[in-house]
């Protein structure tokens, strides 16, 4: 009597926590301090179970008034897919502006240091850590209830999901507005599209050279190309 009891919490715990969970985070990234930030505010809806995920996004309409500046204008678009990460391999595969690449990315991990302070999320209780991260130094807070050591973008490694993560420059921001269940399956939108994979050490370095191109382009008048250096991460 007492194997079959605790097989029975096994497979009760095993269904729990292989199933998919769907995440709703707001988004918001405001780098403005010169030409080559970003400004935007998004909806990202993370999939996820323990081996796997996907992540879409979609933009909402803001209008921001800038001293001295024209107003930044965003419409809404619908949900894209924008990244898949494959955490049994430590992998993170996305799209890039370069039409014959797409990215693999195997040295996003992160190095957290775990605190004692804590906050309530959703209904979720969630302990604080911090991280740097390509340029940025990053606050998180996870809640072990959820034992998926996942979140947004590539705020992974921690011992439970993350509801929230910020810059410590008061830059980037997600924090989760939804958690539910979900039987939509994961796939890599990325495979299988006919482009070659690069790393993102080979990324930055292209990246670089296209924005060196690009800041010395000479358009014609009233013309005028932006191209930032730097996103969630700093590219150089």
């Amino acid at each position: 009597m007492m194997k079959i009891y605790y097989l029975f919490i096994f497979i009760v715990s095993s269904v729990t926590y292989s199933q998919n969970f769907v995440i709703d985070y707001k988004f918001s990234i405001i780098d403005n301090k010169d030409e080559y930030g970003v400004i935007g505010f998004s909806i990202t809806r993370l999939i996820t179970n323990r081996s796997e995920s996907i992540t879409f996004s979609r933009n909402i309409d803001t209008i921001i008034t800038q001293k001295d500046k024209e107003p930044f204008i965003e419409e809404a678009t619908e949900f894209n897919a924008s990244q898949y990460k494959d955490f049994i391999n430590g992998k993170r595969y996305s799209k890039t502006l370069f039409p014959k690449y797409n990215l693999k990315d195997e040295s996003y991990s992160i190095v957290w240091s775990l605190e004692d302070s804590t906050k309530t999320i959703l209904g979720y209780p969630c302990q604080k850590a911090t991280g740097s991260y390509r340029g940025r130094d990053y606050v998180a807070y996870f809640t072990s209830k959820i034992p998926i050591q996942t979140g947004p973008h590539t705020f992974d490694n921690l011992p439970g999901l993350v509801l929230e993560v910020y810059s410590t420059d008061n830059v980037v921001h997600f924090k989760a507005i939804e958690i539910k269940e979900t039987e939509e399956k994961i796939i890599n939108p990325f495979v299988n599209q006919g482009r070659e994979f690069i790393s993102w050490e080979q990324f930055i370095i292209a990246y670089k050279e296209y924005f060196n191109k690009m800041t010395n382009y000479k358009p014609e008048e009233d013309t005028i190309y932006i191209v930032p250096n730097r996103s969630i991460e700093k590219y150089f």
